[in-house]
């Protein structure tokens, strides 16, 4: 069975997933990607890096064009604005040289309506992955539910990452049978072993940085920071925090449109630190030395840095709003959920933490996060493809 993964973009954590299951399917697992698309966003330098590692199971594709309605141009200026239009050619010819048996596509849009087409002509089933949730598809106008409805009639499956994925599915009548939860892996091992690399010493001293002394905890949050994270709901709330455990720090890694603006709101706060980009060879040192990982998004389909900071053995805050939050962020066990609109239940998230104890919460995390690293994530898109076709 030769498998065909139609995804125009994807970054460092996906070679992991893909490499797995080039190695599961044996050879007959390809990806198809934008060459185009990595140099709109300035990581041109990413497609060597996917030949280096997925070699003749890399195909890259040149004939796609992206309009962005923000801009009013071929150029992404800012990603949080705007929509993005594919204009492709010779999609169709390309997925034919390779002749797949199955095909596997991402969201209703961009690529998907070609591939499908491809399917419905030479008849053979075709897959979708598929991400978003009934929170973050809650203003979506008719005609693309009407669209998807549609959609749905022709496909033989959907590889999701989690339950809120499909109930959204199941609000467009999709059947649960053709709903397969495959997961979404992060690709922790990195951060891992440089974290299991630091000595004692090292950790001390970097810790010092930011907190002089051992009684408070340490809040780490990695992410962009712009208003759809809800960097400025915690701001906010951490504030009245700070006056209960004065001992406390948030660290905030991330740069994004919002940065500047809280840097200057938050520049008296000492127990605030706005760190902007930091490159990720460096980042786990701040995971090294965090004690919880909080991440307040008002709309995410699954945050990645989530089972990525559980790998590295830290208990979780988030917001209801996750769609990662009912696999991975178990009350009491590993973490706590909080309703970033409501400051009341967010300031007692941050509380709750000086009451629990956080090394058995960072055990249970790392534990938690294995269902959902890459050897299980791909294990399970490789078996669902299996018995579905068999």
């Amino acid at each position: 069975m030769k498998v065909l993964y139609c995804n125009p973009i994807f970054f460092e954590y996906r070679l992991p997933f893909y490499e797995e299951l080039v190695r599961l399917f044996k050879g007959q697992f390809y990806v198809i990607y934008s060459v185009n698309r990595y140099d709109i966003c300035g990581k041109s330098k990413f497609c060597k890096q996917i030949k280096e590692k997925l070699k003749d199971n890399a195909i890259p594709f040149y004939r796609d064009y992206i309009f962005d309605t923000y801009s009013m141009s071929f150029t992404m200026k800012d990603i949080e604005k705007g929509k993005r239009i594919p204009l492709t050619f010779g999609l169709l010819r390309t997925i034919h040289k390779i002749k797949p048996d199955v095909l596997i596509t991402e969201g209703y849009f961009q690529w998907t309506p070609l591939v499908l087409l491809y399917s419905l002509i030479y008849r053979i089933p075709i897959y979708m992955g598929y991400e978003r949730t009934l929170h973050t598809e809650r203003n979506t106008n008719r005609l693309k539910i009407w669209q998807r409805k549609l959609f749905n009639l022709f496909f033989s499956g959907f590889l999701v990452n989690g339950q809120e994925t499909k109930k959204y599915l199941e609000s467009l009548g999709v059947p649960t049978s053709k709903i397969h939860i495959g997961g979404m892996s992060a690709d922790a091992n990195f951060l891992r072993n440089a974290i299991t690399s630091m000595t004692i010493e090292e950790k001390k001293l970097f810790k010092t940085k930011y907190q002089k002394n051992e009684t408070g905890l340490i809040f780490l949050f990695v992410g962009q920071i712009v208003e759809r994270k809800g960097v400025g709901l915690l701001l906010q709330a951490w504030r009245k925090h700070h006056k209960n455990h004065p001992d406390d720090k948030l660290l905030l890694v991330g740069s994004g449109n919002q940065l500047n603006e809280f840097r200057s709101k938050y520049a008296n706060e000492s127990s605030i630190y706005l760190l902007g980009k930091v490159e990720y060879e460096i980042v786990y040192k701040f995971y090294a030395i965090a004690d919880i990982f909080i991440l307040p998004t008002i709309e995410d389909n699954w945050s990645l840095v989530v089972p990525e900071a559980m790998a590295c053995g830290l208990p979780i805050a988030t917001s209801i709003y996750n769609g990662c939050h009912p696999e991975l962020v178990h009350k009491d066990e590993n973490g706590i959920t909080f309703d970033p609109y409501k400051e009341d239940t967010l300031i007692s998230a941050l509380d709750y933490f000086h009451h629990q104890d956080l090394q058995a919460m960072g055990k249970k995390s790392i534990e938690l996060e294995k269902d959902f690293n890459t050897e299980n994530c791909a294990r399970r898109v490789y078996e669902t493809l299996n018995k579905s076709l068999s």
